[in-house]
């Protein structure tokens, strides 16, 4: 059994790429690139485009629910997706600058998924379950305990991308550490496993940008991944592109080092093209 179940945010990407320093109260150039993303949504089309049978689960808008289900079939990703009746798709505005970016977010609907609805006889059709620190926060700890013990009591193997410095800070980092005990894989990148300083994961799988990616299993580093080197256009998207690679696979049956020294590779894809989500 291959198939992956993502779970988290969808959001509708602003992308800016100014041609030049920003000059304040005038004008400035830029590339603006409207898609469909958001941290899980992007997982779940890398997922699929390398391979794995994927079903996303997430929260929209209710005029967009047609839309976004329209969007993911273009990946081969199959949605089954709750609806908010007030409030609207989560939107996001990224502003990259050189291998920096900054967010500017507003969740929306994606405030509104429920976790309840998966049950441990849904979960038990899926061998990998990768789940978006973003769709935590706001909640108990109680509630994303109760999550991860169906996963694991399903039968699947649950993959975390802790999601962002800031909203971790925002939760509690002792308190997000409490919350996300247990899971099998933890995601973070250079910044969040700092934050963290701990891991309360068997596996952490720390991705670095250009100077690779790190792997530790019950707290030490047992192997090193260089990047692929590539000439970067535009760095959003990457660590969902190495995250959706990682989990197909794994889900394919690849042994950790091969899927991780795989995933580099998806990610150096991603980096060489404007977007979050595998060129169509």
């Amino acid at each position: 059994m291959n198939r992956v179940l993502v779970i988290g945010d969808v959001i509708d990407d602003i992308i800016v790429v100014p041609t030049g320093a920003i000059r304040t109260n005038t004008d400035t150039d830029a590339s603006i690139v409207n898609t469909l993303g958001g941290a899980a949504s992007n997982t779940a089309s890398w997922a699929a485009h390398t391979g794995a049978e994927v079903t996303f689960i997430g929260c929209v808008g209710s005029s967009d629910q047609e839309r976004v289900k329209a969007q993911f079939e273009k990946y081969n990703v199959h949605t089954e997706l709750q609806v908010s009746e007030t409030q609207q798709t989560g939107t996001l505005i990224v502003l990259v600058e050189g291998a920096n970016r900054s967010m500017l977010t507003d969740r929306g609907a994606n405030r509104e998924l429920s976790l309840t609805k998966l049950t441990e006889d849904y979960l038990s059709d899926f061998a990998y379950v990768f789940l978006s620190g973003y769709s935590l926060f706001g909640r108990e700890v109680a509630e994303i305990q109760a999550l991860i013990n169906r996963v694991q009591d399903a039968g699947a193997l649950l993959v975390l991308d802790p999601g962002s410095t800031g909203y971790i800070k925002d939760f509690g980092v002792e308190k997000f550490k409490e919350a996300i005990n247990g899971v099998d894989i933890l995601l973070p990148n250079e910044e969040e496993f700092e934050l963290l300083s701990t891991t309360p994961a068997h596996i952490c799988i720390v991705t670095r940008g250009s100077a690779g990616v790190d792997l530790y299993i019950e707290g030490i580093k047992t192997n090193s991944f260089e990047a692929e080197k590539v000439s970067a256009v535009d760095p959003t998207g990457a660590g969902d592109a190495f995250a959706g690679s990682l989990v197909s696979n794994l889900s394919l049956g690849e042994e950790l080092n091969t899927a991780i020294a795989l995933a580099t590779k998806t990610a150096a894809l991603a980096v060489t093209t404007i977007g979050a989500r595998p060129k169509l």
